[in-house]
């Protein structure tokens, strides 16, 4: 055991005892805070990198703790000679959770009823249901996967958009030449793109114009994937009728932002994908296992792709 291990979190000392317990022996690791970490060949960074380059010399691999690796793009750290591999653990379980869970809450009028609770009103209304329903998403990674695997057990139509047609565990995909097609078609569709310079302002005027009137935008990917002047134009214009927003291009969202406040948009503050540090824990020391051995990581990123 010769790697010192560089661990950022907001509980470094519990990352570095999960990661024992898997590993079965005691870790060299150290904090930002702490002495040594100039030395470090491993970073397990769970959560953003400091806003400050740090001086690694002799870094060798960067487990990233979340999906998206946009943010470690232009990182003097990750440079050539440095493998950077990004972590999947309970992400798509639990991103699939949120996007059906808020998809659910609208069919079903969860507001409604929790607004005439509050108000002591007795008055019934008809539900409505995911059930024979269209859900398009794009980026049809793991996490889009197990979207479409939740989505199809309500009893939805899924479409999934990738770089390569295809299968992938059951659900139809097609290429992103496709969208003109799709979207007029789709109740409901969920952004799931990586942010790369090819997805930045994806999401445009005329790609929320060719919308279905009346169907349902998600976003839980990243914020700069949305013209999100577009996105309020089309709202407007009822393409799409109503949306679903975890992400945004300033985070936090500032309180007087126009998608603030309007009957048409659902916002959380980007924790769709917030993972818990058991999982976090296990994939890194599945990785660390195979950096020990010599064996190619998981989850490795593809510089000319971003992800």
């Amino acid at each position: 055991m010769s790697e010192r291990i560089l661990i950022t979190s907001s509980d470094p000392e519990g990352l570095a005892r999960a990661v024992e317990a898997r590993t079965g022996g005691p870790l060299l690791w150290c904090r930002l805070d702490g002495p040594g970490f100039a030395q470090a060949t491993v970073w397990f960074c769970a959560g953003a990198p400091p806003e400050s380059p740090l001086r690694l010399p002799k870094l060798r691999w960067i487990q990233s703790g979340w999906a998206g690796v946009d943010h470690w793009i232009h990182r003097p750290e990750w440079s050539e000679g440095v493998e950077l591999t990004r972590t999947v653990g309970d992400f798509p379980r639990r991103i699939a959770q949120h996007v059906m869970g808020y998809l659910l809450a609208r069919s079903l009028r969860v507001d409604t009823a929790l607004r005439e609770m509050e108000e002591r009103i007795w008055k019934k209304w008809t539900p409505g249901t995911l059930e024979g329903k269209s859900l398009l998403i794009l980026g049809m990674g793991a996490i889009g996967a197990e979207v479409g695997s939740v989505a199809r057990a309500f009893g939805m139509e899924v479409v999934g958009v990738r770089r390569n047609a295809g299968k992938a565990r059951g659900a139809d995909i097609r290429g992103v030449g496709d969208l003109p097609e799709l979207l007029p078609r789709a109740d409901v569709v969920v952004n799931l793109l990586p942010l790369t310079p090819e997805t930045e302002s994806f999401w445009t005027g005329e790609r929320f114009g060719r919308m279905k009137e009346g169907a349902t935008f998600v976003n839980v990917s990243r914020g700069a994937t949305v013209d999100e002047a577009a996105l309020l134009k089309g709202l407007g214009r009822g393409r799409p009728g109503f949306a679903i927003l975890d992400v945004f291009r300033e985070e936090p969202l500032p309180a007087d932002h126009p998608l603030r406040g309007r009957e048409d948009v659902w916002i959380s503050p980007h924790v769709a994908g917030i993972s818990m540090a058991e999982p976090l824990a296990r994939e890194f020391a599945e990785n660390l296992k195979r950096f020990r051995a010599g064996e190619p990581l998981r989850h490795r990123v593809d510089r000319k792709r971003g992800y």
